[in-house]
């Protein structure tokens, strides 16, 4: 149906947040946005703090600040973007700018004006001129869309290089200016986590070649491009379970050798930390295609965190030093 390409089109342009899955992939930027401070730095009552680091794209090596509803309780980094999501159609997003909301509109948008059905777009607003980011004027499209049986609106702003989405059931943009006086670009990039509630404990620095940042239960788990398992990923814990218990469980794995636990040997947050490490391997593919093969994991915690990062023997000899700099990273707030 030509509604599902369009939610598609409209996330790549950083103008949807009703998906999951933030589908940002290297886009360049119309004008890369430069660092500045947010109009309102407080995080206000029934709101929280959020980073979106860019590690992809003409953006990359930024992060931009800003608050979200405290509803939205889902979220995907993809370093080109982020969402931050409650359910199918609420939610906010963030790139980097591409092409203007007015070419947007006219070639995605305007073709589809009250066609009727599944695919009906109605409501279409665009003003060039209304408050943005960093002290410049935006632009900023509103339309209503009829998408699979799911109806929603959906808001974009863009200024200053960022493109802020707004997507809600109803025509409502209620919270949506508290969002925009929130937004600001910062140097470096930097992820909170956990990202999705009240209580941030930590931030820390994903590794360059990594594709998402995605919320697992209380993990912030990173995934690596063309990873064929999941064996081979990273995360960071900041409310782990104690070391022994993943000891005597990974004892009792009967894929798991070399098991090697070593006291006080790193550091997490300027803070002594254990490091347990052990091989993994398969046989025989999974029942859900994972390939045969084998994975050497190693995990390094302490009190403020646990930081897990899986990948192949040969990886390991030479690019250990990346477990050491996400390690590094980690910062309690």
């Amino acid at each position: 149906m030509r509604a599902a390409r369009l939610l598609v089109l409209a996330l790549l342009a950083g103008l949807c947040v009703a998906c999951g899955d933030s589908g940002h992939r290297d886009r360049p930027a119309a004008a890369p946005p430069k660092p500045f401070a947010p109009a309102v730095t407080k995080v206000p009552s029934g709101y929280r703090e959020v980073l979106c680091p860019f590690w992809r794209g003409a953006a990359r090596g930024l992060t931009v600040r800003l608050v979200v509803p405290l509803r939205t309780k889902y979220g995907e980094m993809s370093g080109a973007g982020c969402s931050f999501t409650s359910g199918m159609v609420t939610g906010v997003s963030v790139t980097a700018a591409g092409r203007s909301l007015a070419s947007w509109r006219k070639k995605e948008l305007d073709p589809f004006d009250g066609v009727g059905g599944d695919d009906e777009i109605r409501h279409i607003s665009y003003r060039r001129t209304v408050p943005g980011f960093g002290g410049r004027t935006a632009e900023r499209l509103t339309w209503w869309a009829y998408d699979d049986g799911l109806p929603f609106w959906q808001t974009a702003i863009q200024a200053a290089g960022v493109n802020l989405g707004w997507s809600t059931r109803h025509d409502t943009s209620a919270g949506l200016e508290t969002v925009r006086r929130s937004v600001g670009v910062r140097r470096g990039v930097h992820v909170l986590c956990p990202f999705w509630g009240r209580d941030t404990r930590l931030t820390f620095t994903p590794p360059a070649d990594h594709e998402t940042v995605q919320r697992e239960g209380d993990r912030c788990q990173i995934y690596f491009d063309g990873s064929p398992t999941v064996l081979q990923s990273a995360s960071i814990d900041p409310t782990p379970a104690p070391l022994a218990s993943l000891v005597a469980r990974v004892r009792r794995n009967r894929q798991a050798s070399h098991v090697r636990l070593e006291h006080g040997v790193a550091r997490i947050a300027g803070r002594a930390a254990d490091r347990l490490s052990w091989t993994v391997t398969r046989t025989k593919a999974t029942k859900h295609y994972e390939p045969a093969g084998t994975w050497r994991i190693v995990v390094t915690q302490n009190d403020v965190a646990r930081v897990r990062w899986g990948q192949t023997p040969s990886w390991w000899q030479d690019h250990r030093q990346e477990y050491a700099a996400l390690v590094a990273s980690v910062r309690r707030r």
